[in-house]
């Protein structure tokens, strides 16, 4: 999982055919290990494309897609977000919006 660090990768992220973002602090235990446990819950993790950002670091991305706690896991579609889970991750809807995608 690549890490974003500039708002022109960002910007080529969100417009990619289908992406998520996983924002994360750097203080945050739980951020840390929500790839691990996205992995072990959602089956077809695999085919989306991850990316994490600290929003410690990127603070026009926290004010842009109001992120107000971590984790937090989008997920974009051609500059538009599909799905926002935050800090009680719902995997069945991760794993269904991606098994939706795919066919």
């Amino acid at each position: 999982m690549k890490t974003l660090t500039t708002q022109q990768e960002i910007e080529t992220v969100l417009n990619k055919d289908f992406a998520m973002i996983i924002a994360k602090s750097h203080t945050c235990t739980i951020c840390n290990t929500i790839l691990d446990t996205l992995k072990r819950n959602v089956s077809n993790i695999d085919e989306i494309e991850k990316y994490a950002i600290y929003i410690d670091d990127m603070d026009q991305f926290r004010g842009d897609h109001l992120i107000f706690s971590v984790p937090t896991v989008l997920i974009f579609s051609d500059g538009k977000e599909l799905l926002r889970e935050s800090r009680y991750i719902n995997y069945t809807k991760i794993e269904r919006l991606i098994e939706m995608f795919q066919k």
